[in-house]
């Protein structure tokens, strides 16, 4: 007998997923944005496409934290493809991108590798990209480079690591981001993409209740890489869309032990609350862990183990590629 039925969480799931009105802000948003840049003058014979990227597009966003006018605003990542060659200078490049668009929006700010927007419907970052021998390629500004990447392939990675799991990865990794929101670390890292991999790398996907698989995974984390801790070593986690890259980069080893000892924190408080007998004692180490968002109440009719999330797709450009599986991680 669960203390805390699986209905509990998909009522919490749903409570986190980004409202129809943040959608909604997000697509008029991206799409204005994007039509600008399909018909400045200037641009024109620089752009080749653009499409969605992000959490958004792999559908793994959760509702976005209130600004200080008490606005949620959510993240978007929009990829603009361009003629550019990698002959072209990196500066040069962001650079266009960025005055293009400084001719429409003022609150805009020049970014190593993109440019930031904030609007009031949504906070956009777009990355400019290039196209060669079938890999895009982005620039860095601050090295004077080009470097792979592959948006469309950690899209495609997101769905069929969600198919592998029974649709139950998506949702564990909005419990995951959720969880990392309440809990912070004193450094942001691991970002969201990262946070997806060590969640595909740990979580079990036999398991079909979500209370369960929330701990498992942070479990799994503990024992997994106890070791880099004691080494302070960051582990490598390949990207599944570009299996040279490694989605840890950037990450300082004290950054990694912050959020590792938070792992194992929350872990332990977890299973407490998994094996507490009393309703309102395991509701209340469940808030400690997900924050007062966490239901008090259960207020769906249905607690059946294999109910899914319940999510909502927004509807966006679909840019098929990458991997399968989410395998190789280290």
């Amino acid at each position: 007998m669960l203390t805390i039925p699986q209905a509990r969480f998909t009522e919490f799931l749903s409570d986190i997923e980004p409202s129809d009105t943040t959608k909604s802000d997000a697509s008029s948003a991206h799409t204005t944005l994007r039509n600008f840049l399909k018909n400045e003058e200037d641009f024109k014979e620089y752009h080749v496409d653009t499409f969605l990227s992000g959490s958004y597009r792999r559908d793994t966003a959760i509702r976005p934290q209130k600004t200080e006018d008490e606005i949620e605003r959510p993240d978007v990542d929009i990829i603009v493809e361009t003629s550019h060659t990698r002959e072209d200078s990196p500066e040069e490049v962001v650079n266009l991108l960025y005055n293009t668009l400084k001719k429409k929006y003022s609150e805009i700010r020049r970014q190593d590798r993109s440019v930031g927007i904030e609007t009031s419907k949504a906070d956009m970052d777009v990355v400019p990209v290039i196209k060669h021998d079938g890999i895009y390629f982005i620039p860095d500004r601050k090295h004077g480079i080009w470097l792979p990447t592959n948006p469309p392939g950690h899209t495609t990675w997101t769905t069929e690591t969600n198919k592998t799991a029974g649709k139950r990865f998506k949702p564990l990794v909005k419990l995951m981001k959720w969880w990392r929101r309440e809990q912070p670390t004193s450094d942001k890292k691991p970002k969201g993409f990262a946070i997806e991999c060590f969640t595909a790398c740990c979580m079990d996907y036999v398991e079909t209740y979500y209370g369960e698989l929330f701990v498992q995974t942070l479990e799994a984390i503990v024992e997994k890489y106890e070791w880099y801790t004691l080494l302070r070593r960051v582990p490598s986690l390949p990207d599944p869309g570009i299996q040279s890259n490694s989605v840890t980069d950037g990450m300082t080893a004290d950054a990694f032990i912050d959020f590792y000892n938070t792992a194992k924190e929350y872990a332990e408080l977890g299973r407490k609350a998994l094996n507490e007998t009393d309703p309102e004692e395991a509701t209340e180490l469940w808030k400690q862990i997900f924050g007062d968002r966490f239901p008090k109440t259960e207020r769906s009719s249905s607690n059946s183990l294999l109910a899914p999330a319940a999510t909502t797709q927004a509807s966006f450009p679909d840019q098929p590629a990458g991997p399968k599986r989410p395998t190789g991680f280290a």
